[in-house]
């Protein structure tokens, strides 16, 4: 454990200022893309490449990290997973998909608010994460605030028109709040 945290020292060391995921200029194009696909294959292809975006930090360190805080998740380590985006959070915290990629794992954890406050994070730094958004909206709505619900469900469904649920949810929860009797 010790060596992992020298490795991790060093690694701190060698982080330069980079570009950040969220700030990549082919984004926009292929918001835009996104936006007006009609088939599930397509919005596919296109969320491919903006994840492929997102992971991409600037830095060859925190990449690596990611890498192996992915790794971490897939093996069900996620103590490890948890400090790796600990560390990545602490080096590089304009990185917006770190956050998203904690926000999932506190969930798995159990861990709620800390989630909630990740995931906030994550949409303040790329108002445009659609899964951020959508999970934001599932949140809120088990925490009986319907109005940020439906707020976060469509933002997400208006970046990307195939997540069918957000938008079917969405659909649901206007009807529950425009049929629902005005306060006397």
């Amino acid at each position: 454990m010790r060596t992992f945290f020298v490795w991790l020292a060093l690694s701190v060391a060698l982080v330069a200022p980079a570009q950040a995921d969220q700030t990549d200029k082919r984004l926009d194009r292929l918001f835009n893309q996104l936006a007006a696909v009609r088939t599930a294959p397509e919005a596919s292809a296109l969320e491919a490449q903006i994840i492929d975006i997102w992971l991409k930090s600037g830095s060859d360190t925190v990449d690596v990290l990611m890498s192996r805080a992915e790794a971490a998740m897939a093996a069900q380590d996620v103590a490890t997973a948890k400090k790796l985006l600990d560390a990545v959070v602490e080096m590089k915290p304009d990185y917006a998909e770190v956050w998203y990629r904690r926000a999932e794992l506190l969930l798995l954890m159990d861990s709620q608010q800390e989630a909630e406050a990740d995931l906030a994070k994550t949409i303040e730094l790329e108002a445009r994460h659609f899964k951020a958004l959508a999970i934001a909206g599932r949140l809120a709505e088990a925490a009986g605030n319907k109005a940020a619900a439906l707020a976060a469900y469509r933002r997400a469904a208006s970046l990307n028109p195939m997540m069918e649920a957000a938008a079917r949810r969405a659909m649901q929860l206007q009807e529950e709040i425009d049929s629902k009797p005005p306060p006397i």
